[in-house]
C-alpha cells in the first residue's frame, strides 16, 4: 500500500475535540432528482454554483462549514427537450447529446468553444475508428485562463488528454493515467464525503473524484471518440511549462521563483526524500511566499529555518478536496498536529483554507496557487511561514500571552509567570497544563473546595500547585508512549521532592485516555516546545500534603482500622516500600458494626475486630487484604465506568474484584465471598504523599486461609497410672486410699517399688473467640 505524505505547516495545535455520539442519528438525506422530471440527475452544488460530481444520488452534507445544495440537471449523454413527459419540468432530458459527433464538436456543444478550438488542432480525436480517449475539459466554460496558462501552446493541452476510455467509476485512488502530451502520466485520487451508509446501493460511489487534484465536476459524457469529463481548474502538464519542473515536489518547489528559497532551507535529507520519485511516497507541502520567507533570515539560524521549513512538511497525498470541513486536524512529518480551517467567502462564494498557527495567527492558501501537482505530491503556496510550536520555550509561552489564550491554557500560564519554577535551561520538562475550565471546575467540585480557597489567597501554595504539574525528565516523558512505560512514579518540581504515582491508562469507547492523577489527557499529542512537552488536561490536580497513616490519626471515623495498621505495621512494611502505589481500603468504624447487635438496640462491634486488634499475624494478613499496590482514583473523578468489572490482587496474594453497577455503586469482594458480604464504597479519594484511601460501609470478610492462624486455642492431655509390688509403704498411712486418688503421686515417692504407666494422650482444640458481638466496643 503506497505511503502518502501531507506537508501542512506545523501548528503545534493540541486542542481536545469533543466527539458527541447521537442517541437516535437521522438518516442521510438523499437529493430526489426524479421529482424534477425525466432523467434528471442530482449532483453537490458548491457555493459559487459549480456542480461536483457524487456518482450516486448525494446526501446533504457541509462543505467549509456551508451545507451543500442539490444540482439537478440531465444525465450524462441527454439534453433538454420540449416534449411535455411529465413531472415538474417543462423542459425534460429527452433528447440525447449526439455522441455520434467528433468530441470536439460535442465539447464546443456544451459551451466549451475556446477548449474546443485548441483541441480541434488534435487530429487523433477526429480520426475514425481511432483509439478511445478520455478528454477533461476545465472550466469556466468561457477558457478565460486557457490563453494566459498555455499562450497558444495547444500540445500542452493535449495533457487533458487521456488514453483509453475511463468511466468516472473506474477513476480509483492510485489509477494513473497515461496522457496524449507526450505519454506524462495524471494521478487520480478520490475523497469521501462523511460517513458511509452501507445500506444503500451505491454508498461506495458517495466521493468525489481528482484527476491531479482538480475535482471532476461533470462525468461520463459520451462522444464518438471517447469520453468527457469536466474538472474544476486547467491541469499542467508533468513537465511543467515554461521553467516550471513537475517531475517532483522538490522540483517543481525549485523551479518556482515564489518557492525556491524555502525549496533550499529544507534539511538535505528531506530535500532528497522529495526528489525522490520511485519509492511510491507522496507528500503535501504548504510552502510560504518568497518575500515572508526571506523576512525569517534576521531572526533565525540556519538550524532552526531547517526546522521550521520541514515543519511545512506531511506524510500524505492531500488536496484542496480533501479539506472540506470547516475545521480539520491534520499531522506533520514530526508527529505534531495542525488545524485548517475551511470557509465560504461571503462575497464572491470561493472557498476559502488556511492554516491557524500555535499562537492563532492565520495563514492563507493563495488562491490560483494551490494544488500544484507534482509526480509525487502536492504543493499549496501560503501567504506566510507557520512557525512551529518547537521554536518557543515555556518562557516565549508565559512572554506571549497570545499563544497561552490560543491554546486555551491563559489562565495557567498566568499562574506559572508569577512563580519561580525551578527550572533550568539545560532540562527538559512535561508540563500538564489545565485548561481556562479547569479552574472552573475545581472551584465548584465539593471535596477540593478548601484548597481552592487556599489556592486563591496563598501564593507559595499557589506555586507549589503549579510545580506540581511539571515534572522534570530525561526525554522519557516527551510523548504518551513513554508514559506508558513509565511505571516508577514521577518526581514534581516542587523542591520536596517526593514520588508521586501520576498516570494511569484506561480504555473506553473513544479510546485510550491518559490520566494525570484524575485529570484526563485526552489529546495524546502533546505540544512540544524547545523545552517541554505540554499535555493538556481539563481539571487541576490537588497536592496531596499528607501520608496515609496522617489521614488514619485526623479522621476519627477510622479509630478501628488505624489501630488494625498500627498493629501490622502497615507503615513501614508496605507503605513506605510501596509508595506512592497504595490503595488501602479502610472501613469506618460504623462498618464494624455487628448488624446482629442492632436486633438488640445495641452497637456492638463484629469479633473479628478484636482479632485484628490484637494479634499481629491476622492484623497484617488483614490490612493487606485490604492494600492494593496501585494509585487509583475512583468516583466522579476516578478510572472506573458504571457496569465495569475490575480485578487487582490485592498484597495478600487475594484477587480482589472491585464492581460499579449501573448506578455508579461500587462494591469489593472476591469470588469465594457471596455478593452479599461484599463492602460499599462510601467516601473515595483521601489522597496522600505515599498512597490514596477508600472509605468502605463494611469490613472486607477475611478468607479462613488467610486469617485462621489464631483462631483456635489447643490443649493437650497426657493419662497416666502406677504400679506397686506392695501396699505396704514406709511412710504412707492408708496405701489402698491414697492410691486411689493420687496413684502416680505415691508411685514418685516410691520409686524402687513402683512404676508410673503412660496409658494415653488426648487433644482437644477450642475456639477462644466466641462468635458473639463484643463486650467493651459498645457505640
Amino acid at each position: 500500500m503506497r505511503s502518502a505524505l501531507l506537508i501542512l505547516a506545523y501548528l503545534g495545535y493540541s486542542a481536545v475535540t469533543a466527539i458527541k455520539i447521537e442517541q437516535n442519528p437521522r438518516p442521510p438525506q438523499y437529493a430526489d432528482p426524479d421529482q424534477y422530471g425525466y432523467r434528471m440527475c442530482a449532483s453537490w452544488q458548491l457555493a459559487d454554483g459549480t456542480p461536483i460530481y457524487s456518482g450516486c444520488d448525494p446526501f446533504k452534507i457541509k462543505r467549509c462549514g456551508k451545507e451543500l445544495e442539490f444540482d439537478y440537471r440531465c444525465c450524462s449523454g441527454f439534453q433538454h427537450s420540449n416534449e411535455a413527459l411529465g413531472g415538474t419540468s417543462s423542459n425534460p432530458c429527452a433528447k440525447l447529446v449526439p455522441q455520434f459527433d467528433d468530441c470536439p464538436s460535442v465539447i464546443e456543444g456544451l459551451g466549451f468553444k475556446k477548449f474546443a478550438t485548441y483541441l480541434k488542432n488534435l487530429p487523433e480525436l477526429t480520426r475514425q475508428n481511432g483509439q478511445p480517449y478520455t478528454i477533461f475539459v476545465p472550466l469556466p466554460e468561457g477558457g478565460g485562463d486557457l490563453d494566459r496558462i498555455y499562450g497558444g501552446n495547444s500540445q500542452a493541452v493535449s495533457y487533458h488528454i487521456a488514453k483509453g476510455r475511463h468511466y468516472a467509476d473506474d477513476l480509483k485512488t492510485g489509477v494513473k493515467l497515461k496522457s496524449l502530451y507526450r505519454d506524462e502520466e495524471m494521478e487520480v485520487s478520490r475523497t469521501t464525503y462523511g460517513a458511509s451508509f452501507p445500506l444503500h446501493p451505491c454508498f461506495r460511489n458517495l466521493e468525489n473524484v481528482n484527476v491531479e487534484c482538480t475535482e471532476i465536476s461533470q462525468a461520463d459524457i459520451e462522444c464518438k471518440s471517447g469520453l468527457i469529463h469536466i474538472i474544476r481548474h486547467p491541469l499542467l502538464p508533468r513537465s511543467g511549462l515554461g521553467n516550471m519542473d513537475k517531475s517532483s515536489v522538490m522540483s517543481l518547489l525549485r523551479s518556482n521563483s515564489e518557492t525556491r528559497e524555502f525549496a533550499n532551507d529544507l534539511p538535505q535529507r528531506l530535500q532528497q526524500d522529495l526528489d525522490r520519485v520511485e519509492g511510491g511516497r507522496f507528500y503535501t507541502i504548504t510552502a510560504p511566499t518568497s518575500n515572508s520567507w526571506s523576512s525569517l533570515r534576521g531572526q533565525y539560524n540556519r538550524e532552526q529555518l531547517e526546522a521550521i521549513a520541514a515543519s511545512h512538511v506531511s506524510a500524505g497525498l492531500k488536496c484542496t478536496s480533501n479539506i472540506i470541513k470547516a475545521e480539520q486536524i491534520f499531522t506533520d512529518m514530526q508527529g505534531q498536529l495542525m488545524k485548517v480551517e475551511c470557509s465560504v467567502n461571503p462575497g464572491n462564494q470561493q472557498e476559502e483554507r488556511k492554516i491557524i498557527g500555535s499562537c492563532g495567527a492565520t495563514h492563507e492558501f493563495i488562491d490560483k496557487q494551490s494544488d500544484q501537482m507534482a509526480a509525487n505530491g502536492v504543493v499549496h503556496v501560503i501567504s506566510d511561514p507557520v512557525i512551529p510550536m518547537s521554536q518557543l520555550t515555556l518562557k516565549d509561552l508565559t512572554d506571549r500571552p497570545e499563544c497561552a489564550k490560543h491554546q486555551n491554557i491563559d489562565k495557567f500560564i498566568d499562574v506559572l509567570r508569577k512563580c519561580d519554577l525551578y527550572m533550568d535551561d539545560a532540562s527538559q520538562y512535561a508540563v500538564i497544563a489545565p485548561e481556562n475550565s479547569a479552574f472552573d471546575w475545581w472551584s465548584g467540585y465539593r471535596q477540593f473546595r478548601s484548597e481552592f480557597e487556599r489556592f486563591q489567597v496563598d501564593e507559595e501554595y499557589r506555586c507549589e500547585v503549579a510545580r506540581y504539574h511539571i515534572v522534570k525528565h530525561n526525554g522519557n516523558l516527551a510523548n504518551i508512549p513513554d508514559f506508558s512505560g513509565h511505571t516508577d512514579g514521577h518526581r514534581s518540581n516542587n523542591r520536596n521532592n517526593y514520588l508521586y504515582e501520576t498516570t494511569y491508562f484506561t480504555k473506553g469507547k473513544m479510546g485510550s485516555t491518559l490520566n494525570w492523577h484524575y485529570s484526563p489527557v485526552n489529546n495524546l499529542q502533546p505540544l512540544k516546545l524547545k523545552d517541554s512537552s505540554i499535555y493538556k488536561t481539563s481539571r487541576i490536580n490537588v497536592m496531596p500534603e499528607k501520608n496515609i497513616t496522617d489521614i488514619l490519626l485526623e479522621r476519627t471515623d477510622f479509630s478501628h482500622t488505624k489501630s488494625i495498621t498500627e498493629t501490622a505495621k502497615m507503615d513501614d512494611k508496605v507503605f513506605k516500600k510501596k509508595a506512592p502505589k497504595n490503595l488501602y481500603l479502610v472501613t469506618t468504624d460504623d462498618g464494624w458494626i455487628d448488624p446482629r447487635s442492632r436486633q438488640l438496640g445495641k452497637r456492638l462491634v463484629s469479633p473479628e475486630l478484636a482479632r485484628y486488634e490484637s494479634h499481629p499475624t491476622l492484623a497484617e494478613n488483614f490490612a493487606k487484604l485490604n492494600h492494593v499496590p496501585l494509585y487509583l482514583w475512583g468516583g466522579d473523578i476516578g478510572y472506573f465506568e458504571k457496569n465495569s468489572v475490575h480485578r487487582f490482587m490485592s498484597s495478600a496474594g487475594v484477587e480482589l474484584i472491585f464492581w460499579m453497577d449501573d448506578k455508579g455503586t461500587m462494591r469489593i469482594g472476591y469470588d469465594e465471598l457471596p455478593r452479599s458480604e461484599w463492602p460499599k464504597v462510601v467516601e473515595y479519594n483521601l489522597p496522600g504523599r505515599d498512597g490514596i484511601v477508600w472509605a468502605l460501609d463494611g469490613f472486607l470478610r477475611c478468607p479462613t486461609k488467610l486469617c485462621a492462624l489464631q483462631l483456635e486455642d489447643k490443649d493437650t492431655y497426657t493419662f497416666y497410672t502406677a504400679a506397686c509390688l506392695s501396699s505396704d509403704l514406709e511412710g504412707e498411712v492408708d496405701v489402698k486410699k491414697a492410691f486411689a486418688s493420687k496413684p502416680t503421686e505415691i508411685a514418685r515417692r516410691h520409686p524402687n517399688q513402683c512404676l508410673v504407666i503412660r496409658q494415653g494422650e488426648v487433644t482437644t482444640v477450642k475456639d477462644i473467640f466466641e462468635d458473639v458481638p463484643t463486650e467493651g466496643h459498645e457505640h
